[in-house]
């Protein structure tokens, strides 16, 4: 099932899902600055009501996250929602979500890290394409008209550009072909044994981490092949990690460790920078085909609508 495609002057809903902001200044002020942005470009904004409730340091109580969630799903003057911010607690109000009427609203529904968790959850409970791409308040950020740019050839013009255009290391060849899962490996591993997460046979897992080590990429990566996880994907594509990469190559990098926790499997393994933490973010459409060919000149590249005219 896939949304409509944006045009200026459209509603876009904003939704506290994870993290709490009213303690925080700092990420305070890039709320209003991405309303600026966002504004200037067109749009117009609609808060969610909890928007800026903090419960123990989360966007609202697990109830208020799903009437500020349902409540922009069943608004028609709403088009797009955007998750404020990324954090720890996306999973705890997914159960109270009425899939149902999400399936008969479809509408663009975006953000990164901790909003995985949703991500998967409504592709995979109602059947709808959703997206990776920047958290609403990460507009507000010096760097927002670049990410913008990004959104806006999404999500107006249905076009993927940075992951397209960004460099590609192959750690193990193939030709594979699968519907997309990911990105936030952390994130989505809190829907593991759970009814939320999507039937990884034949996918195409994109996985990043943020606050990671060695050590905890050894574990997760234990804990997905004794999972079975790596017996259905066909392939992975390996993102941004940032405590890893942001002082160049003293650690063993994610694709080291993967490499040699997925010796005896033979599906394709490709890393970029296109997609993760403290970067400008591609938007990476949930739950459509995707196909990896590391002998092609894109070696990656989406093979199917993802967003209506």
């Amino acid at each position: 099932m896939l949304a409509k495609k944006l045009k200026y002057g459209d509603t876009i809903g904003v939704v506290g899902v994870a993290n709490a902001l009213n303690h925080d200044e700092y990420m305070t002020e890039h709320l209003e600055k991405a309303e600026k942005l966002f504004r200037n470009k067109g749009f117009k904004i609609k808060r969610g009501k909890y928007l800026l409730e903090n419960y123990y340091g989360s966007a609202g109580t697990r109830e208020q996250k799903a009437e500020d969630m349902m409540n922009m799903f069943q608004d028609d003057e709403v088009k797009a929602i955007i998750c404020l911010n990324g954090g720890q607690t996306c999973n705890t109000f997914i159960d109270l979500l009425d899939y149902e009427i999400i399936k008969q609203n479809p509408k663009i529904i975006v953000g990164y890290s901790d909003i995985t968790v949703l991500a998967q959850t409504i592709y995979n409970k109602a059947g709808l394409v959703t997206f990776h791409g920047e958290s609403f308040v990460h507009f507000g950020e010096d760097d927002g008209e670049e990410k913008f740019k990004e959104f806006e050839s999404a999500f107006i013009n249905k076009k993927i550009h940075k992951l397209y255009t960004g460099k590609k290391g192959i750690i193990r060849d193939g030709n594979v072909e699968g519907k997309i899962i990911g990105t936030n490996l952390g994130s989505m591993m809190y829907l593991l044994g759970t009814e939320y997460l999507p039937d990884m046979q034949d996918k195409i897992l994109l996985i990043e981490s943020y606050r990671t080590s060695p050590n905890e990429c050894q574990r997760r990566f234990a804990h997905l092949k004794q999972y079975g996880m790596f017996n259905k994907i066909k392939g992975i594509i390996i993102g941004y990690n940032y405590d890893l990469q942001k002082t160049g190559s003293i650690y063993p990098q994610m694709e080291d460790i993967l490499l040699e926790y997925t010796k005896e499997y033979d599906f394709p393994i490709i890393k970029c920078n296109e997609f993760g933490h403290r970067i400008v973010n591609s938007v990476i459409p949930i739950g459509v085909q995707g196909k990896i060919d590391t002998n092609s000149e894109n070696v990656f590249e989406i093979t199917e609508d993802f967003l209506l005219d």
